[in-house]
């Protein structure tokens, strides 16, 4: 019995002492044009005989493996096949994250799509991402970027005229969103009133993706207040062998009488690339559904490029280029309209990866924006007495280098940015009954500078059932600017700001904490708590006397204001069954101190200088505001052909006080307080329905989608913003795909030709019409690969 008992004993001992060699490999497979996670992906280790397949998150584990070098191969249908190189730890946990290029087969990119699209409901963050991806933005018949985003969960887009929908995420927008391209990239558009917003100075045909991160969470792609939409428009090549490909579309739509191209070569190999494109767009006035024609004419020429090369198997640099030009674009919402925008857009990109040591990759982007943009009120009724035309010159140039670490279980990103921003611009009035004043040159800004340096630290750490991130944000914000002085005839100077007062100094912190708790593999909730901080943008601190609001007053910069800063919290809670479908349901509070807004200046203080307007604003820090709403998605059951999305949000907006202006006959009387007022241009409660079928494994596929948007009665008292309408409205869209080389896409929006506006869209200027939404409109898109 004894001899036994040692025997047993040793057995147990030797097992032990086998098994701590035996190590674990986990990781993730993602696709690397939309970032989203890929599924039944063929996981195999060369030499062990041992094998396995990626869940619904990507997720694939591998275990009784000894220490060692191994070769993992990674295999799926829609995809080119991969092989990763890794050194297997006995003492430490062992990750890998690998990313897969879709193949070039066209039917299989629509089954890919298809897939994504279903899985793009669920964000994969502890906070609220939204995708939308490029097989969307294709088949859109939308003119700009602003547009596409709409069509989301909680994002709408405010509209002055046929083109550049500013957009609005759960209500905040302008200089609270972060809006960038590819990474880093920044714009500061030219006009004060917005009609050059970042989002508009991309054609959506040279877009790849769109992320929308909702919340003051993503602190490393820069301050984040609102939200941070990145727009990625490039995916370089992995082919070893030389390719050339090349691309042409052609677009049509009705009622606009509108036409829109583009011409796209791409080729090279994996080491060495270039990818060249141009198109032009050119829109009538549209006619809303009531018959009554809106101004809204508007054309645009865009040509650019990037080229770039791999000096090793780890390093790439990307030189990029872009030139987009605005002619004669209508804005009938706005005191003028768009005569030329000129933009440049340059960046330079160094990216290393695998590096030994401490940093497993690093990354570098240099940029520099260019806009000119000029306008007039050639088409305005006091044209006839005043011709002012404005001539603005903006230039945002910075750069943004991280360093991503891989300690143990646990990412940790390392990085600072840069931002400067110069704006200057003048607006000539020529006056045609005062001889005596011929030409009267007035500032808009006079040499303005913003800059911004920016250092930022992510953690992320995924643990057994709980997956926990964490980042922080310091910038360092100066502001200045030459000095401000405003003067009329007869009367002199009447209002100053000496170079001393105009200058401002800031330090924000910012941070945010996610956690994610799975309780299986089907369901999990995320709790998200942050605090983004921004200062006050270029037109906040320094524009000059112009009707830039909602309201019919012209507006006056501040340069003593301090920053906002959104104290803000998320809960998510996620499913994902394969035969039940995926759904999700976030709720989110928001509360900002010192709110941005404006506030009425006496007449003895500061008198207008437009036309038509009852009085001057200047920019204040009114208080605190308050944000909620929720947010709910579902797409159907992945084993079933018949599609169906499900989309609806909600958001809810006040401020603690504000001042209404009580006017009458159109003059000022007094001013009195409001408690609690709503927050003008918030959206109201909205659901979209979506169902699809796929015919002939997918090659054709039409669409029907429902979109109810109820009235909106929750408006700003102190604004005067009037009630809205709720509607329906139905949109068809189809897409076929002859074959690799040819797809047609094409459809019907508002089908019912339905009279409606948005809350958002902006009044007719000088009257209470409101500016309608295109009736029904017919479209296709011709695409030709080669």
């Amino acid at each position: 019995m004894k001899k036994i008992l040692i025997l047993f004993t040793g057995i147990l001992w030797l097992s032990g002492l086998l098994a701590q060699d035996k190590v674990l490999v986990t990781g993730y497979v993602f696709d690397t044009q939309t970032g989203f996670p890929v599924e039944n992906v063929d996981v195999e280790i060369v030499g062990a005989n041992i094998g396995t397949v990626t869940d619904s998150d990507g997720f694939f584990e591998c275990s009784s493996l000894s220490g060692g070098a191994y070769i993992l191969v990674f295999s799926h249908v829609g995809y080119n096949q991969k092989e990763e190189n890794i050194n297997l730890k006995i003492d430490r946990k062992n990750e890998i994250t690998v990313f897969l290029i879709q193949k070039s087969n066209q039917l299989e990119e629509v089954v890919i799509e298809s897939q994504n699209r279903r899985t793009a409901i669920i964000s994969h963050l502890p906070y609220i991402q939204t995708k939308i991806l490029k097989q969307q933005i294709e088949d859109s018949p939308s003119r700009d970027i602003g547009e596409i985003l709409r069509g989301s969960n909680n994002i709408s887009g405010i509209r002055k005229g046929g083109a550049a929908v500013d957009p609005v995420v759960r209500g905040f927008k302008f200089s609270q969103l972060n809006v960038q391209i590819d990474n880093g990239l920044k714009i500061e558009g030219g006009c004060p009133n917005r009609m050059d917003p970042a989002t508009a100075q991309v054609d959506p045909s040279e877009v790849k993706e769109i992320e929308v991160f909702k919340g003051p969470y993503a602190l490393r792609y820069g301050t984040s207040f609102g939200g941070v939409i990145n727009i990625r428009t490039r995916v370089l090549p992995e082919n070893e062998k030389f390719k050339m490909n090349i691309k042409a579309m052609q677009g049509f739509e009705s009622n606009w009488n509108g036409n829109k191209s583009l011409l796209n070569v791409n080729g090279g190999t994996r080491n060495v690339f270039f990818n060249l494109s141009g198109g032009q767009k050119k829109y009538g006035n549209y006619k809303d559904g009531n018959g009554e024609e809106v101004k809204s004419k508007f054309e645009k020429q865009n040509f650019g490029g990037y080229f770039g090369f791999r000096p090793t198997k780890n390093q790439s640099i990307v030189f990029s280029y872009k030139n987009s030009i605005g002619k004669n674009t209508l804005f009938p919402a706005l005191p003028m309209d768009e005569r030329l925008e000129n933009t440049h857009l340059a960046s330079l990109d160094y990216r290393v990866e695998e590096i030994p040591g401490f940093f497993n990759s690093i990354y570098l982007k240099i940029y520099n924006s260019d806009i000119n943009h000029k306008m007039d009120n050639k088409y305005r009724p006091v044209s006839d007495t005043v011709v002012a035309v404005s001539d603005i010159h903006a230039v945002n140039r910075g750069f943004r280098t991280e360093g991503i670490l891989d300690i143990k279980s646990a990412q940790v990103n390392i990085g600072i940015d840069f931002e400067n921003i110069l704006k200057d611009g003048d607006r000539v009035k020529t006056m045609i009954k005062q001889p005596g004043l011929p030409i009267k040159t007035e500032k808009l800004w006079n040499n303005g500078q913003i800059w911004d340096l920016g250092f930022f630290v992510s953690y992320g750490q995924d643990f057994n059932k709980f997956d926990l991130s964490a980042s922080i944000r310091i910038d360092r914000n100066h502001a200045t600017s030459d000095e401000i002085s405003i003067s009329q005839p007869n009367a002199g100077e009447i209002y100053s700001y000496g170079t001393d007062s105009i200058q401002s100094d800031f330090t924000n912190f910012s941070f945010s904490l996610g956690a994610t708790y799975n309780f299986s593999q089907k369901l999990s909730a995320s709790l998200s708590l942050g605090r983004g901080v921004r200062s006050p943008d270029m037109t906040e601190r320094f524009i000059i006397l112009l009707p830039i609001g909602y309201d019919n007053f012209d507006y006056l910069g501040n340069p003593q204001l301090k920053p906002e800063a959104n104290n803000q919290t998320d809960l998510t809670l996620k499913y994902n069954d394969d035969g039940k479908g995926v759904f999700q349901f976030n709720v989110f509070y928001s509360l900002v101190n010192n709110y941005i807004i404006g506030k009425r200046l006496p007449p003895s203080q500061q008198r207008p200088l437009s036309k038509g307007v009852i009085g001057v604003k200047q920019f204040v820090n009114g208080g605190n505001a308050r944000f909620s709403g929720f947010e709910l998605g579902w797409a159907g059951p992945k084993n079933y052909r018949l599609g169906i999305q499900v989309l609806a949000s909600y958001t809810y907006a006040t401020i603690d006080e504000v001042q209404r202006h009580v006017t009458e006959t159109g003059s000022l009387m007094r001013d009195e307080t409001i408690l609690n007022d709503a927050l003008p241009e918030i959206p109201p409660f909205e659901s979209t329905i979506s169902i699809f079928y796929p015919f002939f494994n997918g090659k054709l596929k039409p669409e029907l989608s429902v979109r109810m948007v109820a009235a909106q009665n929750h408006v700003s008292d102190a604004f005067y913003e009037n009630n809205t309408l709720g509607f329906t409205i139905a949109n068809f869209l189809v897409r076929y795909n002859y074959n690799k080389h040819f797809t047609v896409s094409g459809g019907i929006n508002n089908i019912f030709d339905k009279a409606y506006y948005e809350h958002l869209n902006r009044n007719i200027i000088g009257s209470n019409y409101n500016l309608y939404e295109p009736g029904r409109v017919f479209y296709v898109n011709l695409i030709f690969r080669i």
